[in-house]
């Protein structure tokens, strides 16, 4: 059963979750827009779009790291992700090739 500070807690997560997901959208949208207005290969498009590439990766790494400090349930904006995970049995071949004690040597 959650408790109030972990609904909390969540809320925060999804709250600080949705505005770096935002900027990070804003930042590729800005980086769209000069390459449109200045052209790809420009000096101009080359140095801002270094400092904005930059700045969105900064906003990536701030989201792998709210990933790892919410809570455990917390599965942030994509609701559909799979919280449980399960492993079959290990589908070995048995061959004959090997022999059974022999590691060599």
């Amino acid at each position: 059963m959650g408790t109030v500070k972990n609904v909390k807690l969540n809320s925060y997560c999804n709250d600080v979750n949705t505005e770096l997901i935002g900027i990070k959208a804003r930042l590729d949208a800005l980086r769209e827009d000069v390459k449109k207005a200045y052209g790809a290969d420009s000096p101009v498009t080359r140095e801002h779009d270094r400092h904005l590439c930059e700045l969105a990766d900064m906003i990536e790494w701030k989201l792998q790291i709210l990933m790892k400090v919410c809570p455990f349930d917390w599965q942030g904006a994509d609701k559909d992700i799979e919280n449980i995970v399960s492993v079959g049995p290990d589908k070995t071949i048995a061959s004959s090739e090997f022999s059974a004690g022999y590691i060599g040597g």
